[in-house]
């Protein structure tokens, strides 16, 4: 059936609009007659931070993954070009916007195949997840459509951004084109591992049980625990292009390491900084604090704390926080303090709080009936005018007299 499902791809082909190959896309061919993609993504692509704004890049590493939950998705999408977040449907893979079309699929091959992804990756630290996970950091998988959406040739089942150091490519987008796969649950699933795999930092192996070969096999692939050459038909150093990251590959001892074993308890506390305003600034009551914080499982609480009281948090990025408008003069310690569910870390400054001096108008002027001017004010001419009218509003009488004249 894949047979004869490739010879009508193959004719095809030519009346595929916008099916061409990219320079910067590495197309092979499976056995089955079918194509798999790797999109090169430049390691000097590491220009944002986990938990920064949604526009900054995300961060490629080649410690442990911080995209450990991975969106199964199935409902169609709409992506555009640009770095890798899939936190915005932003992909490297396509050069314009692009839509994917929803895989419409029966429930039991949506669950075979789901089911399938959990136990391929089950020695290891990572989430499936139907739901989109929004802001937290997650790889996404999507199902569905054809690869002439993404303007890639007419056979490729699947593509992924894959990093010229054998990196992780954080927030990645990766894509199993199902209109052109036979609706075969473990096919696609293996496919889709595969593509996961990449993002991690995997490269295709010469080992056919596992899944990252491109060599047929009749049973039920998994990540194996042994030294592998890399290659799709014929060995080859580990890596794209001219590069090499590695010379061979254990697929197992790579993804336990950048994604930690099933259950292996969090080591790493969070990092955090406050960014803004500076240590020792002077400011009014009500500024915001501004602050960065990290860590390789996430941050599940950010708290505000001013001279040891808790006072404002949050449970996502980005970490901003009000100060109260009516804080006291003086010195104050601020803090921000944020957990991963196991290791706390805090960040501390110390700021003065400015109290502007009270205007004129503040002062108690008593009932003077004359605007504010003051009896006694010294040399002014409004001062003695004022000190004049009181005067005589308050002693003179006039009286007149029969002669037209005035009298005290």
């Amino acid at each position: 059936m894949i047979t004869i499902l490739a010879s009508v791809i193959s004719m095809l082909a030519p009346l595929v609009t916008g099916a061409h190959i990219r320079a910067d896309v590495v197309v092979t061919d499976r056995p089955d007659g079918l194509q798999l993609a790797r999109h090169v993504v430049p390691t000097a692509e590491t220009t944002g931070v986990l938990g920064g704004d949604l526009g900054s890049a995300p961060t490629m590493t080649a410690a442990r993954a911080k995209s450990r939950v991975v969106y199964l998705n199935r409902n169609g999408v709409t992506i555009t070009p640009g770095a890798n977040d899939s936190r915005v449907n932003r992909s490297s893979v396509t050069t314009q916007q692009a839509s994917i079309d929803p895989w419409v699929v029966s429930s039991t091959t949506w669950t075979d195949t789901v089911t399938c992804l959990r136990e391929i990756f089950a020695p290891f630290d990572i989430t499936f997840t139907e739901t989109d996970p929004g802001n937290v950091a997650h790889l996404e998988a999507v199902f569905g459509g054809s690869p002439a959406q993404l303007g890639l040739p007419p056979r490729v089942a699947g593509v992924s951004p894959f990093s010229t150091s054998c990196a992780i490519v954080e927030h990645s987008m990766v894509f199993t084109f199902t209109k052109i796969i036979p609706q075969d649950a473990r096919m696609i699933c293996e496919i889709q591992a595969q593509e996961i795999a990449h993002s991690y930092g995997l490269d295709h192996e010469l080992l056919a049980s596992d899944p990252m070969t491109y060599l047929s096999y009749n049973g039920k692939r998994s990540f194996q625990n042994q030294d592998a050459a890399c290659g799709e038909t014929s060995a080859r150093p580990c890596g794209v292009g001219a590069t090499s990251c590695r010379a061979t590959q254990n697929s197992f001892a790579l993804l336990t390491e950048r994604l930690g074993a099933a259950g292996a308890a969090d080591r790493e506390a969070p990092v955090v900084a406050i960014t803004a305003p500076r240590d020792g600034a002077r400011l009014a009551a009500g500024f915001e604090v501004s602050a960065t914080a990290d860590d390789d499982v996430g941050i599940t609480l950010a708290q505000l704390v001013i001279d040891g009281v808790a006072t404002a948090s949050l449970t996502a990025p980005p970490w901003k926080f009000a100060t109260p408008a009516m804080l006291d003069g003086g010195s104050h310690e601020i803090s921000i303090t944020v957990t991963d569910g196991v290791h706390t870390t805090t960040s501390t400054i110390e700021v003065t709080i400015t109290v502007a001096a009270p205007s004129p108008d503040d002062g108690d002027g008593g009932d003077d009936p004359v605007a504010g001017c003051q009896v006694g004010s010294s040399g002014g001419s409004i001062g003695s005018l004022g000190a004049a009218l009181v005067l005589l509003g308050f002693v003179v009488r006039r009286r007149r007299d029969g002669r037209g004249g005035f009298r005290l």
